[in-house]
């Protein structure tokens, strides 16, 4: 007769990365996905700024038709 070891949930076994920072997140830590990226919240927070502005140069509707 063999003895069972006990069972881990896969969970455990999987180590997430953030993709900003590159540091492991501890599964009891606190995650965002995004995209399906994960992200520590705080170094999703910083992404967001970057993603949200444009690039180049914006220029402004002037009302009345072009001056």
């Amino acid at each position: 007769m063999t003895a069972r070891k006990a069972e881990v949930p896969i969970t455990d076994l999987i180590k997430v990365w953030c993709e900003r920072c590159c540091i492991r997140i501890a599964p009891n830590e606190e995650q965002t996905v995004a995209r399906g990226k994960t992200y520590h919240p705080h170094c999703y927070s910083k992404l967001l700024p970057a993603i949200s502005k444009p690039k180049g140069k914006v220029s402004q509707a002037v009302p009345g038709g072009m001056v």
